[in-house]
């Protein structure tokens, strides 16, 4: 199987429905470049050296998830594989700045919701 798909509903914490794998209201998706992966003591981050959404609208480049969160490890993983690979990673992310984990600077961050490894 060429894709390999994580689809990653955010836990608890949000107001408002879930976020699921189609593009929910106060959501959208974006190709990512991976440029960097950080693992941090309270999140892990993503960093695109591009980022477009789908629309070919400018996106953010900055995604955070909390370390603690059960869906951390599938988006490190992917993410990896994005980077080693050179495979684009599809992100699904919430607009809304107020939903930001720890360390996801609100002028240039955004939760991350979803992966899909393309």
């Amino acid at each position: 199987m060429r894709t390999i798909c994580a689809v990653l509903i955010l836990a608890a914490g949000l107001t408002g429905p879930a976020l699921a794998a189609e593009t929910p209201a106060g959501g959208a998706w974006l190709d990512c470049s991976v440029a960097t992966i950080g693992a941090y003591r309270d999140r892990v981050t993503v960093s695109c050296a591009a980022s477009t959404l789908r629309g070919g609208v400018d996106a953010p480049r900055e995604f955070a998830i909390e370390a603690m969160d059960p869906l951390t490890d599938p988006v490190l993983r992917l993410a990896m594989a994005a980077k080693s690979g050179a495979r684009p990673l599809a992100i699904l992310y919430v607009k809304d700045p107020a939903a930001n984990p720890p360390g996801c600077a609100a002028d240039r961050c955004r939760r991350i919701a979803a992966v899909e490894l393309k």
